[in-house]
């Protein structure tokens, strides 16, 4: 039997702390062999006791490795988990993220499947605490009314073609073909790379079988 490739997971984080230990427990969770997996946690110097959530985890799993990002700027911090990673396929995952326990396996079978060059599954936006607005933020980022056809978001059937994913699992050599994130750009340096991956490259999207969940901000 073959074994399955190394997966290096990124979590940028910057004062996350009332969400990045349940991330880590989710990523911590999954069904993929524990051995043939790494974490980063790319911390921006954060000052709310994330550091100190982040350094029994550190001690605990030496699959995880906490790099520091100085300068506080999101595709810097994706750039040093990138350099630093040692597996063949890279996922990026938010913080406020949590995944589902068999996440990584299938994003790392459909990129084979499909020979993708990021695969992703469905996100489920769930409210931080209910309410009236975390609700409302909810339903607006789950309808093709408020996010339009952004497939990852309103959930279809069938896997499919599209030009971009939330918590992708890349192959290694796209940041060798198509560089690495463009640190100039404080916001929307992913549609900026997006582009440039779509002139070439090829983004499979995968239906209700897997997903991650992010909170709503409210």
């Amino acid at each position: 039997m073959n074994e399955v490739p190394k997966v290096s997971v990124i979590v940028p984080c910057r004062n996350e702390g009332a969400f990045i230990g349940r991330c880590l427990d989710s990523v911590l969770a999954n069904d993929y062999p524990p051995e043939r997996l790494e974490i980063l946690v790319v911390d921006g110097m954060s000052t709310d006791g994330s550091r100190e959530i982040l350094r029994p985890y550190g001690e605990k799993f030496p699959q995880i490795k906490v790099l520091e990002n100085e300068k506080k700027v999101t595709p810097l911090a994706f750039n040093l988990g990138i350099r630093h990673a040692t597996g063949q396929v890279v996922m990026i995952l938010g913080a406020h993220s949590t995944c589902a326990k068999d996440y990584i396996t299938k994003c790392v079978h459909y990129l084979d499947e499909y020979n993708a060059d990021n695969a992703g599954g469905i996100i489920k936006t769930v409210p931080q605490k209910p309410g009236l607005v975390g609700g409302a933020i909810t339903a607006c980022l789950s309808h093709w009314f408020g996010v339009g056809g952004s497939y990852f978001r309103i959930h279809t059937d069938k896997p499919r073609w599209v030009d971009t994913v939330f918590g992708g699992c890349y192959r290694r050599e796209v940041f060798e073909r198509v560089g690495l994130f463009n640190e100039k750009l404080a916001r929307g340096q992913d549609m900026e790379f997006n582009v440039r991956l779509n002139e070439g490259g090829k983004f499979c999207w995968c239906p209700k079988s897997f997903h991650n969940t992010i909170g709503a901000q409210t």
